[in-house]
């Protein structure tokens, strides 16, 4: 089944994308990471980019990864989004992304500030 296709097909449920996100991030190879990337920055649905984010963290890619999550920190409409990129950002691992997260610490929103907390103890355990 090419997960690469699901995921960026509109005509397929929600569910079946978030289903094709988890497969990706399993696989994990340069492929997979560029349609959970393409999906993170083009899916209407937030629910669905939120689960690519999660996803793109688990690849433990910083090289193709870490930018879009970066992108999706600053320019993501939707708070939930925001917050599992932080999230990812920490568990890829990547201590150069400290200054950007940091950067989230003074945050407006909560929920953006103590993601920003936990990306950046995740960061300091790994």
């Amino acid at each position: 089944m090419d997960y690469t296709k699901i995921i960026l097909d509109q005509s397929k449920t929600q569910e079946e994308r978030i289903q094709a996100a988890f497969k990706l991030e399993n696989i994990a190879d340069e492929e997979s990471i560029t349609a959970l990337v393409k999906a993170l920055d083009t899916d209407p649905s937030a629910i669905v980019r939120h689960e690519c984010a999660f996803s793109l963290g688990e690849t433990a890619c910083f090289s193709l990864a870490g930018p879009p999550l970066m992108k999706a920190c600053e320019k993501d409409s939707n708070i939930f989004v925001r917050h599992e990129a932080l999230l990812a950002l920490g568990t890829l691992g990547d201590l150069s992304c400290v200054p950007f997260i940091q950067k989230f610490l003074q945050n407006k929103d909560s929920e953006i500030r103590e993601s920003a907390e936990i990306a950046l103890q995740r960061l300091h355990k790994s």
